[in-house]
């Protein structure tokens, strides 16, 4: 229950964000009415005054957002759920260092992702090299913070630090099984080889010396005898001895 509360106060503080820039953009004066509230969300800071000249950029650049959001697809600039938790930085478990970055977990001095469609975004700082807005509302609760969540924002910004982590299959664990369980079932399969055709089925103790365990590895199974000629292959949905 109290995840359930975290996630809706999440998705109500989204909500909110959303409608108050909506009422800003489209009223004109309605961000500059409000500014501390509208330099709260995106500096951190309720002294509006310290951040005049970045906010005056704040709405041709959403414009701009919207425009290319709309035209060229790119949906996944504004894709994050609702209900997902804020975040300062990417998700350790979905995301890891390329092994080629060499600035570690500095950004060093790119800043691609601060360019959307190649406009600057206001709240970067490029004197200083970094971001007016880091861990803000706007930070935390929306792409910057969490960036990236998708292969698409990877490829669009040409991104050279970070890739998706991706899972590992898991490795085929070995099992023994006994040859007594097993070998009414391998005493009846032929096998084809340069052979001829008529070589005789030969019983699989024959083959294994009487040994009483095999290994079987994934489509494999040898005998635990280490030189023991006796292998079980998989070839195209067929089983057969060599």
């Amino acid at each position: 229950m109290t995840q359930r509360l975290r996630q809706l106060r999440w998705a109500l503080a989204r909500i909110a964000f959303i409608l108050y820039i909506g009422f800003a953009v489209v009223t004109l004066v309605g961000g500059f009415l409000t500014a501390p509230l509208m330099t709260w969300y995106f500096f951190g800071d309720w002294r509006f005054w310290r951040h005049w000249s970045a906010g005056l950029g704040l709405w041709p650049h959403a414009l701009r957002l919207l425009r290319l959001m709309m035209s060229d697809r790119r949906g996944f600039m504004f894709s994050v759920p609702l209900a997902s938790p804020p975040r300062t930085r990417p998700d350790p478990d979905a995301t890891t260092l390329h092994r080629l970055w060499p600035h570690g977990s500095s950004c060093g001095d790119c800043s691609n992702c601060c360019r959307p469609g190649g406009h600057a975004c206001p709240l970067l700082d490029e004197e200083r090299e970094l971001c007016r807005g880091y861990d803000s509302f706007y930070w935390r609760y929306f792409n910057c913070g969490r960036f990236p969540s998708v292969d698409a924002e990877i490829d669009y910004y040409d991104c050279r630090k970070w890739v998706l982590a991706q899972a590992e299959p898991a490795a085929a664990q070995p099992v023994a099984v006994s040859l007594s369980s097993l070998a009414s079932e391998l005493h009846d399969i032929h096998y084809r080889s340069s052979t001829p055709d008529s070589v005789a089925r030969r019983p699989l103790d024959d083959l294994t010396g009487g040994d009483d365990e095999v290994e079987v590895v994934g489509a494999s199974m040898t005998t635990g005898r280490q030189g023991s000629p006796a292998v079980w292959h998989s070839i195209e949905g067929e089983q057969r001895y060599r």
